[in-house]
């Protein structure tokens, strides 16, 4: 039933609701969503445009004041966490239209959707642009800047975000994934790793 309103409409009842009746709120805000997981929690002043378009995995949780931005979709896999005021910008403007200013050009820029694979970990004030993909198990340092895909199981920081390594060394991985039934097999992501020339 909700994810039939308009995210304007949705935006003003949350908005309209006192923050005392944040449990009511996420009721709407998880009924609203294209796809939500179990143990789903959303932190207060959280905000969702598209709502439609957004999928979100099992044991998800956003951080206070984080806002997902998109005319695209966007996933959200599985134990992924977000720090607070992390944003998701699924969309873009055209800026070539010549003889229009770009806030009454129709036309969308090119949009890519957004997708963070299962467990990962975005510290606060993170910044995703559209078109990213977020391997599995990735750290993202807060206050970065997202604007290209992040290999699994490695952590990034900075403006744009750039690799710093691996969480864990070739045999630790091969046993954690294992152990979580990643879809991923090491020989996989040691290759990725392999083409930065970065040996695990």
């Amino acid at each position: 039933m909700f994810n039939r309103i308009s995210p304007n409409r949705l935006n003003w009842l949350l908005r309209a609701l006192p923050n005392t009746l944040w449990p009511l709120k996420v009721i709407f805000i998880k009924k609203s969503l294209k796809k939500t997981g179990f143990r789903f929690r959303v932190g207060p002043k959280c905000q969702l445009f598209d709502h439609r378009l957004i999928e979100i995995g099992n044991n998800v949780f956003i951080g206070d004041g984080s806002i997902i931005t998109t005319v695209v979709p966007v996933k959200i896999g599985n134990n992924v966490m977000f720090g607070p005021e992390v944003m998701l910008i699924g969309g873009d403007h055209k800026i070539t239209e010549i003889g229009q200013p770009m806030s009454l050009v129709k036309d969308l820029g090119l949009n890519s959707p957004i997708t963070i694979e299962d467990d990962v970990w975005l510290g606060a004030r993170t910044i995703v642009l559209k078109g990213v993909t977020i391997g599995e198990g990735a750290v993202v340092g807060a206050g970065s800047l997202v604007s290209k895909n992040i290999l699994p199981y490695s952590i990034n920081v900075g403006q744009p975000a750039k690799l710093v390594r691996c969480r864990f060394n070739y045999d630790d991985l091969k046993k954690h994934l294992e152990l979580v039934n990643s879809s991923y097999k090491i020989e996989s992501i040691s290759a990725l790793y392999q083409q930065l020339n970065i040996k695990l």
